[in-house]
């Protein structure tokens, strides 16, 4: 059970009303870490704002949503891992190759060098080698994807830790067990 209150359409401020309006328009609901989340404006606008920028990244749809599964797969984020699932099926990926994701594998050569990088700069705490930003770059990244991962980290972390405060209620098809 959630730890901090759900806040409703109806009782929130119009701000977060309009925000809500946008979010059930993406969605087609507005999900339990967003009412959550509304407990705070910062950190509702935050998760929010860093999604748009990173959606205007250089990352592909696809390897935003791996770059978010195996975050949030490492950092143990049930409600993630499920929403991220959703994410992945949207794109196209089948169940047997999220649940690799999900283990840090892919049969995908450049997905798998996105995984490993990721799960890298993760271990590492972004103190990656020379070597893992050249193996990262021979795979067809950039500096930019190179940068950026580390906003693709910052609001997975942001969303994963926010769920473990809260005990976020899922709302979502649970992620099946690996």
């Amino acid at each position: 059970m959630a730890r901090l209150p759900v806040i409703s359409y109806e009782d929130a401020n119009k701000d977060i009303q309009k925000t809500y309006d946008v979010i059930e328009s993406k969605f087609g609901m507005v999900p339990n870490i967003f009412k959550g989340m509304a407990n705070s404006p910062i950190v509702l606008d935050a998760y929010l704002k860093l999604d748009e920028l990173i959606a205007g990244g250089s990352f592909e749809p696809v390897e935003q949503e791996i770059v978010r599964m195996v975050v949030s797969q490492n950092n143990k984020c049930e409600y993630c891992v499920a929403a991220h699932t959703g994410g992945l099926l949207s794109k196209g990926l089948e169940n047997e190759e999220i649940l690799k994701i999900r283990k840090g594998k892919s049969e995908d050569p450049k997905r798998s060098v996105l995984i490993d990088f990721t799960l890298k700069v993760l271990e590492t705490k972004g103190f990656v080698s020379d070597s893992d930003i050249d193996t990262f770059k021979k795979a067809g990244f950039t500096d930019a994807h190179a940068a950026e991962i580390s906003v693709m980290i910052a609001q997975k972390t942001l969303s994963n830790y926010f769920n473990h405060i809260n005990n976020t209620d899922l709302d979502l098809p649970p992620a099946p067990e690996i």
